[in-house]
C-alpha cells in the first residue's frame, strides 16, 4: 500500500522453490503496482517435480492458478524421498539472463 501511494513498482523477491513462487504469483495479481516476477528459471526440472501440477508459463509469462489458495499442491511423495540433509542452503546466480 505505501508503495503504492508512492508511484512505486514492485518486484517480489524468490530465492528459492515453486511454494514461494506460486505465493508470489498470487501476491502480484492483486497488486496495481506490479513491475516483474523474479523466479528461478521457470520452476522446472527437480523444481517442478516438487509440485503436483508444474506452474504454467505461455511466452515469458507465468499463468497465475485457478486453484485455491498457493494454486499449487505439494508433492509430498517427492519431498519425502529427498530430505534436506545438508547445514547451509546453496543458490548460485545465473551466469545470463533466460530472456533476452
Amino acid at each position: 500500500a505505501m508503495a503504492e501511494a508512492y508511484h512505486i513498482q514492485v518486484a517480489p523477491h524468490c530465492y528459492c522453490g515453486p511454494i514461494v513462487g506460486a505465493a508470489n504469483i498470487q501476491l502480484a495479481v492483486t497488486l496495481p503496482n506490479f513491475l516483474i516476477l523474479e523466479s528461478l528459471k521457470q520452476w522446472d526440472g527437480f523444481h517442478a517435480t516438487l509440485l503436483k501440477k508444474k506452474i504454467e508459463w505461455q511466452d515469458g509469462n507465468v499463468i497465475p492458478s485457478k486453484e485455491p489458495g498457493l494454486g499449487v499442491e505439494l508433492n509430498e511423495a517427492v519431498c519425502d524421498a529427498h530430505p534436506y540433509s545438508g547445514k547451509d542452503l546453496h543458490l548460485q546466480m545465473m551466469q545470463t539472463p533466460l530472456m533476452p
